[in-house]
């Protein structure tokens, strides 16, 4: 083995690792940053929220009975 081909390799590695230890804590504090910029800019223009109304949907008997007896035939046949 050629002692000068690992002491590359282990550079090559050292300068990888460190441009990308690099740039990950520059993204996250531009990230930081963004997201104190947004928070106080929502400060002053808050989004506008819009209030869903529930509607309750309406229950019949006969289509409830029919959906729990599809259930009980699945599940039997499934399990032979």
């Amino acid at each position: 083995m050629n002692i000068e081909l690992l002491k590359e390799g282990f550079l090559l590695m050292i300068i990888g690792m460190g441009f990308v230890f690099f740039f990950l804590s520059i993204m996250i504090y531009v990230m930081n940053i963004s997201g104190k910029v947004i928070n106080f800019i929502g400060k002053y223009f808050p989004e506008e929220v819009e209030e869903e109304k529930y509607v309750p949907k309406k229950k019949t008997a006969g289509n409830n009975d029919m959906e729990i007896a599809l259930a009980i035939a699945c599940a039997v046949a499934a399990r032979k």
